[in-house]
């Protein structure tokens, strides 16, 4: 009985911290200029997003991390890119708590 006591008790311990997506620099995001900065830029900078996609017609990629801590969010990131035609950026966002 006490075996089973304590197992659960390090199982609850263990599962209170979860982390959603990859954690990225934000730091690097003074680095991004429109126009300018690469599609390969930004893999450099980030690494492989964590979703691609379009906005009228332009591509996207999405980075974003999440940290819950007993099920409360403690930290969160998104860094949103979009891509003109000649895959410079044409535009970006980055939000955080």
């Amino acid at each position: 009985m006490r075996a089973t006591l304590t197992l659960l008790v390090l199982s609850c311990l263990i599962s209170g911290c979860d982390y959603l997506g990859r954690d990225f620099p934000s730091a690097a995001v003074k680095s991004i200029e429109n126009n300018v900065t690469t599609q390969r830029d930004i893999f450099n900078y980030f690494g492989e997003p964590l979703r691609q996609g379009l906005e009228n017609g332009y591509e996207t990629w999405t980075y974003s991390y999440n940290y819950y801590e007993l099920d409360q969010l403690r930290d969160s990131k998104e860094l949103y890119v979009v891509f003109n035609k000649d895959h410079t950026v044409k535009s970006y966002s980055l939000t955080a708590k």
